[in-house]
């Protein structure tokens, strides 16, 4: 984990002072090391995070010519296969790092980056500046794992591992009014759209060059087929999944330095303790800094907390473990998470104070990310498995039951009551039946398909109410011939996965100076867990079939047979904790009316009604405006 960030066609008098500002405005991301160069045109700054070779690899690295010089994040997990290519062709590397191999091999297909960027196994994103061409090079990883921003502002293109940097080089800070809008549905930014206007993410296995004329649109390196292998048994599977989790586990034990496991004592961090475990005792030749495994719990002050499940499975295993449970006021904590996730995210205390524990022993952490995703860990993937077969024949009444779920949202608003809204929400989920993406985006609290919401939560309806509906970032997902479920599977990784978990993972881990690596996104992985058929991951309501069949031999039963309680706490606990306080006392009508975003009496109405476990979307709203003032005042932004 580093930073990186450029400047193309800067202005010369300040080129200087405005990258050490971009450099300083992420040092979090790197605390071993910083650098800046610049060219005629071209101005590059670098946080380095020592992973491999500390000694050396500092960066913007200069290939042996000079005439390529690099600024990059991540790791290349099989980079040793690419460097013994390149040696071969009488290359002499001076570093043992990855980020050396890049340098080359661009320089021997510098026009066709696509062929050698589909080659890599790994978590990267970086800028690679051609001296002789005077062209920049910008690419991501196929996943998303590894962030990069870009900006146009004046003639100046600009790039950065976090929005942050860009903001300290002088893109000003207005709000996005569509990325809010999406914002307040779903809870994340879909597409390559973030809340700042004019600031976008280069899409994952992209890659763009820019010159003095400016960037050229982002292309494609990578694309996952839809094509689906069935091979008639869920035996036929369950074997080669545990196979390619290992050495996706083994794979990325590659570092010079400690590591460490976040631990829940759920099913998926189980499963890479028990693969690395598996790796140290029989591979003697891993290259990392100790042999010493270390885990990492945290519990919320909650029922739901599995300290004691995670201390269980630390002693099974032999590791070191480490334990240590949430404040009982997490939202003190709530503006230095925002300044880190750079969203009003509500619910990464938990991530941001694991990160922060874990950076006491060890900078890099491992994460059961992407499990749930690829193996059907939610109870989503249940609703949505039940309604699989209404929606092959749903189109034909859908027109028919449209005014009816008109009928019931207004019939619930005109009532008042509010402990039985959740109701209402229900039945037009179902109601929604034939229209996929509609179906997908109601289970994920979108609420713009009811005009009438607009007045009930903005303070100037008519601001919001000609923007893209939320459910059309997703049709396309739905636009094949795959099972419902399938497709559903695909929506969520190409859109939450990369634009809410991914940009979470990534923010709550650099802000302590940690690398957090995912090894159940190793693209190996994820391409083979997208061929196996849902019927074969989930039956009726039973998730994560294959994958329990994959941990049934290796995991003790008391973790195999748990149930599943997901790293979160209640949104009716927090409000009942200190979240309905913050909220009376933060989201006032002058404000409301300063900023003329929300609507005060929907915020008046919740601090009148007494508190109910049913009212958890409304907490959840309440707890995203809360955060969306933080993030206005932290980021100074411009909000009209």
């Amino acid at each position: 984990m580093c930073g990186i960030a450029g400047i193309l066609n800067f202005k010369n008098g300040d080129a200087a002072a405005r990258l050490q500002a971009m450099n300083d405005a992420q040092a979090h991301r790197g605390p071993d090391g910083e650098g800046c160069w610049q060219d005629r045109l071209i101005a590059l700054a670098h946080r380095r995070l020592a992973i491999l070779d500390p000694a050396a690899g500092a960066q913007p690295m200069h290939s042996a010519s000079g005439d390529t010089v690099l600024v990059y994040n991540g790791e290349i997990y099989n980079f040793a296969r690419h460097r013994q290519r390149v040696e071969q062709s009488g290359i002499h590397f001076k570093t043992r790092t990855d980020t050396e191999v890049l340098l080359y091999l661009y320089e021997q297909e510098p026009d066709r980056p696509e062929r050698w960027l589909q080659e890599l196994n790994g978590i990267f994103a970086f800028a690679l500046w051609d001296r002789k061409r005077e062209r920049l090079l910008l690419a991501r990883d196929p996943i998303g794992v590894k962030p990069l921003h870009v900006a146009c502002h004046g003639n100046e293109f600009l790039f950065a591992s976090e929005i942050k940097s860009l903001l300290a080089a002088g893109v000003p800070a207005r709000l996005n009014d569509r990325a809010l809008h999406s914002f307040l549905n779903i809870r994340f930014v879909p597409g390559e759209e973030t809340l700042f206007e004019g600031v976008h993410r280069l899409p994952p296995g992209h890659f763009l060059f820019a010159d003095a004329a400016g960037p050229s649109p982002a292309r494609p390196f990578f694309s996952r087929s839809l094509a689906q292998d069935d091979r008639g048994s869920m035996e036929a599977y369950r074997d080669d999944v545990q196979t390619l989790f290992n050495q996706a586990v083994e794979r990325q034990l590659l570092s010079d330095v400690p590591i460490g496991m976040a631990l829940s004592g759920g099913l998926d961090s189980s499963m890479i303790v028990h693969a690395a475990s598996r790796a140290f005792a029989s591979d003697h030749t891993l290259r990392t800094a100790d042999r010493e495994l270390r885990t990492f719990t945290l519990g919320f002050n909650e029922p739901t907390d599995e300290n004691e499940d995670a201390q269980f499975l630390a002693q099974h295993y032999g590791t070191t473990h480490f334990d240590t449970k949430l404040r009982s006021d997490p939202l003190r904590e709530m503006g230095a998470v925002i300044r880190a996730v750079e969203e009003p995210k509500i619910n990464m205390q938990q991530g941001y104070a694991l990160a922060g524990f874990a950076r006491q022993q060890v900078p890099v952490l491992f994460g059961g990310l992407g499990g749930d995703e690829l193996f059907t860990g939610y109870e989503l993937h249940r609703f949505c498995n039940r309604f699989t077969p209404f929606h092959t024949f749903g189109g034909y009444f859908r027109k028919g039951l449209s005014p009816f779920s008109k009928f019931l949202w207004q019939r619930q608003h005109r009532s008042g009551v509010l402990k039985t809204e959740h109701y209402r929400i229900g039945a037009q989920i179902a109601l929604s039946i034939g229209d996929k993406a509609q179906f997908y985006s109601r289970l994920r609290n979108a609420w713009d398909e009811d005009a009438g919401m607009y007045d009930r939560l903005y303070l100037n309806p008519e601001r919001f109410q000609d923007l893209p509906k939320t459910a059309c970032h997703f049709e396309q997902d739905f636009e094949n011939d795959l099972p419902f479920l399938d497709q559903v599977l695909h929506c969520e990784f190409r859109n939450k996965m990369v634009n809410d978990f991914l940009i979470n993972e990534d923010r709550v881990t650099s802000a302590h100076g940690v690398e957090g690596r995912v090894p159940f996104l190793d693209h190996r992985l994820v391409d083979f867990a997208f061929r196996i058929p849902s019927k074969y991951k989930m039956k009726g309501t039973e998730t994560k079939m294959l994958w329990k069949a994959a941990a049934a031999n290796v995991l003790p039963d008391r973790i195999l047979t748990k149930k599943k309680q997901g790293f979160t706490f209640s949104s009716t606990h927090q409000w009942d904790k200190d979240l309905r306080a913050a909220v009376e006392r933060e989201l006032t009508p002058e404000w409301c009316h300063d900023t003329g975003l929300f609507n005060p009496a929907f915020i008046q109405s919740l601090l009148q009604y007494p508190s109910c476990s049913t009212m958890r979307w409304h907490y959840f709203v309440a707890w995203m405006m809360l955060g969306v003032k933080e993030w206005i005042t932290t980021f100074d932004v411009q909000t009209r």
